[in-house]
């Protein structure tokens, strides 16, 4: 009659064939790590990629919608559809009077007057150093500018109108979006009277919301309307969730449980022999199984820890947001993989038959 084993003798038989070398536990979590770790990263890089074409598209100021309608736009209007849905930020300019800067009085400089949703996009589509706020006397200058004037942020210019504050210097680099703002000095003002255009920052893009901008005309005299993108070379849109959901690794997670499944029945398939000479000797495969299952999860376990702790390079490298989704991304299919494990372990030692055991000693 086959007598039960106690638990304590399981995990002492476990855990003197992992010390000997007989599980080849350093073998199988290599694999492991190899195999499971190529797919996590793939998987992660992959998403990387997405997130960069997202900040890509936002940095060129495709995500950013224009209405232009010279002299008909209400600053107070445009203004109000900041946080409106996807709608980020929302801000009017118009044309200032140009001005001449005292050490170069014969070259007039163009002016922008931007109501604080346009400042506030200055960071998204303009990447510029900052070392103040607006308000009275504050200016951004275009990178082009401040260069041909030689100045940096903090610097103060003299000017026809008195003397500027340098607030910040933005890049507008010739990358196909509107020249609005590229070579010119932007003055903040209120959003109060009328404006030329209204820009609407929509994320991620939406044509109805963008629509809204329509609702900052302050009347409907007939005069030709322009709506438009601030950039469209990279397209009218960037659908970041389409891209995620159909990316080429987004079943990383099965086929990260199809090798952990692979490798559970591997490891223990080659010691079959060893398996079916304890049946014989009336061991329970009840018990065969849990000793199996402690020496599988312990290098599996520690093979998906090595995977997971390795991830969070692949998810922070070139990634412009760093967050934990992208890691998390990853770690499922290493959670996957290592579930799947001992599944195959357990399906190896189901199938080992005592009566196989000449055949397994002839095949060695």
């Amino acid at each position: 009659m086959m007598r039960a084993m106690l638990p304590g003798a399981i995990a002492g038989e476990a855990w003197r064939n992992i010390t000997s070398g007989t599980t080849k536990a350093a073998l199988w979590a290599a694999l492991f790590v190899a195999t499971v770790g190529l797919i996590a990263f793939m998987d992660v890089r992959a998403v990387v990629a997405i997130v960069q074409g997202s900040a890509q598209f936002n940095a060129a100021g495709a995500s950013v919608q224009v209405l232009a309608a010279p002299g008909r736009i209400d600053g107070q209007r445009c203004a109000a559809l900041n946080g409106t849905g996807r709608i980020q930020q929302a801000g009017a300019i118009r044309k200032g009077i140009p001005i001449t800067v005292l050490n170069m009085p014969g070259t007039p400089i163009a002016v922008v007057e931007a109501t604080p949703g346009i400042i506030a996009m200055l960071p998204m589509i303009g990447q510029p150093t900052q070392t103040g706020t607006g308000g009275a006397g504050r200016v951004w200058l275009s990178a082009d500018l401040a260069g041909v004037l030689g100045v940096t942020p903090g610097s103060a210019v003299h000017t026809s109108a008195g003397v500027a504050t340098v607030t910040g210097v933005y890049t507008w680099p010739d990358d196909g979006r509107a020249r609005d703002l590229g070579y010119a000095m932007i003055t903040p003002v209120p959003p109060n009277g009328s404006f030329d255009q209204c820009w609407a920052h929509v994320w991620p893009a939406d044509q109805d919301l963008a629509d809204l901008t329509y609702m900052s005309l302050a009347n409907s005299d007939g005069t030709q309307v322009a709506f438009r993108q601030l950039n469209t070379t990279l397209g009218a849109t960037y659908d970041a969730t389409t891209l995620f959901s159909d990316r080429l690794t987004a079943r990383a997670p099965w086929a990260g449980a199809i090798i952990g499944l692979i490798l559970g029945y591997a490891v223990t398939w080659a010691r079959r022999l060893e398996i079916a000479s304890a049946l014989h000797a009336r061991v329970p495969k009840t018990d065969l199984i849990r000793q199996h299952l402690v020496e599988t999860l312990f290098w599996a376990a520690c093979a998906g820890l090595i995977t997971i702790a390795a991830l969070p390079w692949a998810a922070r490298a070139g990634n412009p947001n760093p967050d934990m989704a992208t890691w998390l991304t990853g770690i499922r299919s290493v959670v996957a993989a290592t579930a799947a494990t001992p599944l195959g372990t357990v399906a190896a030692i189901a199938t080992t038959r005592e009566q196989h055991l000449f055949r397994y000693s002839r095949d060695r």
